[in-house]
C-alpha cells in the first residue's frame, strides 16, 4: 500500500533494513542521515509534511544504489 498525502510509511521489501544508511531529504534540499531504519521511520513520521523522499545509502560506499 503506497502512502497518501504523506500519512503512511510503506515498506516495500522484507529484507533486512539495517544493512544500509538512510537519508531523509526535505523540501529545502537539506537531509539527515540515519544509521538505522527504525529511527528513520520515527523522524519521517514527525517531519512527513516537509519530507520529500528517503534515499537508501550503501554503508560501505556511502552512495545510493
Amino acid at each position: 500500500m503506497a502512502y497518501k498525502d504523506g500519512e503512511n510509511f510503506t515498506t516495500y521489501c522484507d529484507k533486512d533494513y539495517d544493512r544500509h544508511h538512510y537519508k531523509l531529504v526535505f523540501e529545502n534540499g537539506k537531509g539527515i542521515v540515519f544509521g538505522d531504519y527504525d529511527t528513520l521511520r520515527e523522524y519521517w513520521w514527525m517531519y512527513r509534511v516537509k519530507a520529500l523522499r528517503v534515499e537508501v545509502l550503501d554503508i560501505t560506499a556511502g552512495k545510493g544504489f
